[in-house]
């Protein structure tokens, strides 16, 4: 698990290090510029021009470093100092002197004396620590870094870009990759502001870990390496009753395909017994397609109307291809009243729930509900940016209880007890229909073995972006389909289940 902390946590954990370490400032800027040029190397298969564009303060001083430690490496570089009419830090000032000895520095006062003509720009006139938008001078040079047709990577933040909230007045360089130090920060992981990140990596810079151990966060990255293992163990004498019995209420007429994505990602996940209640236009398809599933067939020809005995279940999952009549919305409220166990809410179940905005009230506690974000807007409201958004998802968690998990290319999972995490699994050709059927079956599978619901919600949405990770690997992202995702959760649960005895 990835912490994510605020600008000002990090610079905290700066002089944790350098006090207890100990290391000077420079030193430690003389570090993160090595990691930085260390990764960036790894990624360049010529020896292309390099301009760095540095600024005043230490995110300069360490584009200065970098500059000097590209040259070392054998690349041509042009290193351009922008004179913003302040000091440069003490830090900048050394790491300045230490690269004339090497090399002249380009003294910018005006942007037309900025000439970018290298095939790679290193982005370094702004850090973390920014506070206000760039205009003038700055906003002027991030506009011709931003016209420019190289590649841009930017030192530990994109110049212009807030750390910890969403504030797109001023210029912002748009990189196509961002080298961050240590961790990321939140504002990576948001659509607005993480459009101009690219792509990211954190390297590790060497800050004291013990800083880390005891500082708080309500943010963190969950990763692959996060997952419990135990809770894949199948032990010789277990039976098919210890995996759980799962309730699929799903499917429509023209919509039971999603009522087979989400019952097979129930399987597919262990579930030891499945039921899927739909109407009878789907018993052949699904009877057919699915033969490992119990089927319960509805009286309504085209949709559900009701769903009876539900006492036997462990888990219930309900959403996906239900669609949105009335009758249909009738059964939420029984359901909701008569199940006292989680439930994976999803799909037409969640804008049944906007239709009817009291049912929120009587969904069990610890369910899991897994808007997009327009349904997440029909049933909360709409936020003006994605940091609100998140803060919004993660009030909601606490107040009702819930586990809320809003897909996008860094789903948030929003526990009860005020936690935020961010999956880092996924990828864009994951943008397509039934994906999130698939996510429902998965969490209904987790939920049904009776293991805490924010966990079932974690593990469920890291796995199924694996699955797309893996999937995508061998189709691309345009021909990605949800279909995929089945096909590569036995690889994924065989990834997870490998370990050594010992």
């Amino acid at each position: 698990m990835i912490k994510i902390l605020s600008a000002e946590q990090i610079r905290r954990w700066d002089l944790y290090t350098i006090k207890n370490e100990p290391i000077s400032s420079f030193d430690l800027m003389e570090r993160a510029s090595e990691a930085f040029v260390k990764l960036l190397l790894t990624k360049i298969n010529h020896r292309p021009n390099v301009d760095v564009v540095c600024g005043p303060g230490n995110n300069g001083g360490d584009g200065v470093a970098i500059a000097r430690l590209l040259i070392e490496n054998g690349l041509k570089v042009n290193c351009h100092l922008i004179d913003f009419g302040v000091k440069l830090s003490e830090d900048c000032r050394k790491s300045y002197r230490k690269y004339l000895n090497i090399s002249q520095v380009n003294i910018v006062k005006q942007s037309k004396e900025l000439d970018l003509s290298g095939e790679l720009i290193i982005d370094a006139v702004f850090g973390s620590g920014l506070s206000r938008p760039a205009t003038g001078l700055a906003a002027e040079i991030i506009q011709l870094i931003n016209q420019s047709s190289a590649k841009t990577v930017s030192v530990d933040m994109p110049s212009g870009l807030f750390a910890d909230k969403v504030n797109l007045t001023g210029r912002i360089v748009e990189a196509d990759w961002t080298i961050t130090f240590q961790v990321p920060k939140l504002s990576f992981l948001t659509p607005e502001s993480g459009f101009y990140v690219g792509e990211w990596s954190a390297v590790d810079i060497g800050l004291d870990p013990s800083f880390l151990i005891t500082e708080n966060s309500d943010y963190s990255i969950f990763e692959k390496s996060d997952i419990d293992r135990s809770l894949f163990i199948r032990k010789k004498y277990d039976h098919k009753g210890k995996y759980g019995r799962v309730l699929m209420v799903v499917g429509s007429l023209g919509k039971i395909g999603a009522a087979y994505l989400s019952s097979k990602a129930a399987l597919k996940s262990g579930t030891g017994l499945l039921t899927v209640h739909i109407p009878k236009v789907g018993y052949g398809p699904l009877q057919t397609s699915l033969p490992e599933a119990m089927v319960s067939l509805d009286s309504e020809e085209e949709f559900i109307t009701h769903v009876d005995n539900v006492d036997a279940f462990d888990a219930i999952g309900i959403g996906p291809g239900l669609g949105t009549n009335p009758k249909t919305g009738k059964i939420l409220k029984s359901l909701f009243t008569s199940f006292n166990k989680p439930m994976a809410i999803d799909a037409d179940a969640l804008n049944l729930i906007a239709l009817d905005k009291e049912l929120i009230d009587l969904v069990p506690k610890g369910s899991v509900l897994t808007p997009h974000i327009g349904e997440f807007n029909r049933l909360f409201g709409e936020c003006d940016n994605g940091l609100e958004r998140i803060e919004k998802v993660k009030s909601i968690a606490i107040e009702k209880q819930l586990v809320i998990v809003l897909k996008g290319a860094h789903t948030v999972i929003a526990t009860p007890d005020g936690k935020v995490h961010f999956n880092s699994t996924g990828n864009s050709g994951m943008a397509t229909a039934g994906c999130g059927d698939v996510l429902t079956g998965i969490i209904s599978a987790f939920i049904a073995r009776g293991g805490d619901t924010s966990t079932s919600a974690k593990v469920g949405v890291c796995i199924h972006g694996w699955a797309g990770d893996l999937a995508e690997k061998t189709v691309g992202k345009t021909a990605l389909m949800a279909s995929d995702l089945l096909s590569a959760l036995p690889k994924v649960f065989s990834n997870v289940e490998s370990s050594d005895f010992i």
